[in-house]
């Protein structure tokens, strides 16, 4: 059986994660728009985001349901969204 090598979220020090699932970092920015990030393709094509700082109470409040507002975490996610796609549309040219 063949195992997804696809991680939603990887901590490379304390620091600093990477995070490839684009509707976690949007509820993450959501409940601290403060965050750092930096979009970044891989050898596959695959873009995730290289956040900085510690992200650990915005985990925890988003794996506890803490409710936040539905019209932050949309206008998050189509801000990642088109992160995403300017940075592929760059490397087809």
């Amino acid at each position: 059986m063949a195992m997804n090598q696809h991680s939603a979220f990887v901590m490379k020090d304390q620091n600093t994660s990477i995070i490839e699932d684009t509707y976690l970092l949007a509820a993450l920015l959501t409940f601290d728009p403060s965050i750092k990030y930096y979009p970044m393709r891989d050898s596959s094509g695959r873009v995730s985001f290289e956040v900085y700082g510690k992200i650990s109470d915005q985990m925890r409040r988003f794996y506890d349901g803490e409710p936040a507002p539905v019209s932050s975490y949309i206008s998050n996610l189509k801000a990642l969204r088109s992160a995403i796609f300017a940075l592929k549309s760059t490397f087809r040219r």
